[in-house]
């Protein structure tokens, strides 16, 4: 994540206060008890949340829609999801803009 530092900057985003973590599915809403892995910091507006990948596909996809689930929901706040990744498919960058994620990527992959 720190090879992107400027462009989180660019961003809004301190990558120095990002902390990798779990949380746990207390609510049920994917699968109650579940633990994920997440990259993410918290302020008093939002939650951040970062995927980093080195090639982002369609697994990737995935973990950011269960995220966009469940963080919202155990924090109770409104999340900002961000996709970092070496190289990105492009059918998967366009389905993560649209679901409002914002994709930080040196390439794009057809």
């Amino acid at each position: 994540m720190m090879v992107y530092k400027e462009a989180l900057e660019l961003h809004g985003i301190d990558p120095n206060k990002v902390k990798h973590g779990n949380i746990v599915d207390t609510l049920g809403i994917i699968d109650k008890g579940r633990i994920f892995e997440v990259d993410f910091y918290e302020t008093n507006d939002y939650v951040y949340v970062f995927e980093i990948k080195n090639f982002a596909d369609e697994g990737a996809l995935e973990q950011m829609l269960v995220r966009k689930k469940l963080v919202p929901q155990l924090f109770n706040k409104p999340v900002k999801l961000f996709l970092v990744a070496n190289y990105v498919d492009k059918k998967v960058k366009e389905e993560l803009e649209k679901e409002g994620v914002t994709i930080i990527s040196s390439m794009v992959v057809e």
